[in-house]
């Protein structure tokens, strides 16, 4: 069942200005240094209220309630929680079960006689973690040079082990629905496909959702 979207053009498209000077625009707006973020400027806020106060359309009521009133049951194990992000070209996701943190990027100690997929050691709230190359293990290609506003370290643990990748870019936690992944495109390197459950849309996107058992087990023994 697709369900019905309330359409954006409700707010008036002369005051997106986030979307022109602000977070996801050219960041030329003055008010940023105030507020940092437009998340928390009264104009973003304004807008946000007039988008949840206009009429729904048409069926749109009627839809949710339908889904909201199935059983629990049937819906669980159906979706997971996920952490999408991007290296190089590709949007990606790992399940928040793994997720330890999002940090801003810290300095990288190189292992002496140690390279490749091994980034170095850094230096997480005083535990010092292995720092991989997370984009050179999936093979995935480099896209244009990364902003450095935007780069993060993700921390991630899978049993008793804890690895820190760099992200070129981080986007939130969203609810994906298992059912609805589709196959990965042939086109992926096969260390990315291989790693790969499948592929759901994120925002115009293609997101591959990284089978993290499989990720993991593989990346620990390439690093013994």
């Amino acid at each position: 069942m697709s369900t019905t979207a309330l359409p954006l053009h409700t707010i008036d498209p002369t005051e997106q200005c986030w979307n022109r000077i602000g977070v996801r625009g050219d960041r030329s707006c003055p008010e940023l240094a105030k507020v940092t973020h437009c998340n928390n400027c009264p104009v973003f806020a304004a807008a946000g209220r007039r988008f949840l106060d206009a009429p729904s359309p048409v069926g749109y009521l009627e839809e949710w309630t339908t889904r909201l009133a199935a059983r629990d049951d049937d819906r669980e194990g159906d979706q997971t929680s996920v952490l999408v992000f991007r290296l190089g070209d590709e949007w990606l996701a790992l399940p928040v079960a793994v997720l330890v943190e999002v940090t801003r990027p810290r300095v990288v100690h190189r292992v002496p006689h140690r390279g490749g997929l091994l980034a170095g050691l850094v230096n997480i709230r005083g535990e010092l973690n292995l720092c991989v190359r997370m984009d050179q293990f999936l093979g995935v290609e480099g896209g244009a040079e990364p902003d450095p506003e935007q780069r993060r370290l993700v921390v991630v643990r899978h049993a008793t082990d804890r690895w820190v990748f760099a992200a070129d870019e981080v986007d939130q936690v969203h609810r994906v629905l298992l059912p609805d992944l589709s196959a990965a495109a042939p086109t992926l390197a096969r260390a990315h496909a291989r790693m790969t459950r499948g592929v759901f849309p994120h925002a115009g996107r293609s997101v591959g959702l990284l089978d993290d058992t499989r990720l993991f087990q593989t990346l620990r023994e390439r690093l013994r």
